[in-house]
């Protein structure tokens, strides 16, 4: 994630830094950075030996806390793609606000109101042993952010195939069904998911002391994925991450189709 933020900075500047502030680019920041700054307080708990026994706790408190706002953050951006993609259809955000304040309640339950779990200081600093019961808690948790990108996932599909078959209708705007996907962010939400589906078999690892191992790992790669999608729509599309998909796929992104056009794929 370090690595991807460096090699990604001279975009950020050129797309972000320089454009005016809006609530997207808020939650971007929140999103690129919260990151940045939570894993070097947790990586710190993981390895320092001078840590007081006492406070390993309060750090697997931070870390848990960390992951829950992380997620929500990276949850609302996602969901501003797709509502974009829908034509910011009121009915689609309405759907997808409902759904994921269900399954933000029942990862928090999941989360925070549990059997409790002990962390305690080892030779290379905080160790968190997690029982069965108190794992597979947790795994709902992820489970429930699981089914949000995996739904968000469907809706970008099934939106790029529609689009195709508009481009169709239209002849002259014909574009492969791949160019969509990759523009659309399928590819993105498609690795988060995979990489959120690899986290969540860990909480079923007999080992109490590596359950949940990859978390860290899963928010990194989110964080990563969602930071490449927002630049990869400023790159082809000057309004950002508000672009309908209209104007994704065309072959210049910054010019919107006529309203002829519009009106007669409506």
């Amino acid at each position: 994630m370090y690595w991807d933020h460096l090699l990604t900075l001279a975009d950020e500047v050129q797309y972000l830094w320089k454009r005016p502030v809006r609530a997207s680019t808020v939650l971007f920041f929140l999103n690129r950075y919260l990151a940045v700054l939570g894993n070097i307080v947790v990586t710190v708990s993981l390895l320092s030996t001078d840590l007081p026994e006492s406070s390993c706790q309060l750090f697997y408190i931070f870390h848990q806390f960390l992951l829950v706002v992380m997620q929500i953050i990276i949850g609302l951006l996602l969901t501003i793609r797709i509502y974009a993609l829908y034509h910011r259809n009121k009915r689609v955000l309405t759907a997808l606000l409902f759904i994921a304040a269900i399954l933000t309640a029942l990862a928090i339950l999941s989360m925070f109101f549990r059997q409790s779990s002990q962390s305690k200081k080892s030779s290379v600093g905080c160790r968190t042993e997690l029982t069965f019961i108190s794992s597979v808690q947790i795994a709902a948790a992820w489970e429930a952010l699981f089914l949000y990108d995996s739904t968000l996932f469907a809706m970008t599909l099934y939106r790029a195939y529609k689009t195709r078959h508009e481009l169709h209708i239209l002849r002259e705007l014909r574009i492969s069904l791949l160019v969509i996907l990759l523009r659309d962010g399928s590819l993105y939400f498609g690795i988060m998911a995979f990489a959120n589906a690899l986290n969540i078999a860990t909480f079923y690892y007999p080992l109490p002391y590596l359950r949940g191992v990859l978390t860290t790992f899963a928010s990194s790669i989110s964080v990563t994925m969602m930071s490449r999608l927002m630049f990869n729509l400023h790159k082809i599309a000057d309004s950002g991450l508000y672009t309908s998909h209209m104007t994704t796929v065309t072959d210049d992104p910054f010019i919107a189709p006529p309203p002829d056009t519009l009106q007669s794929l409506g």
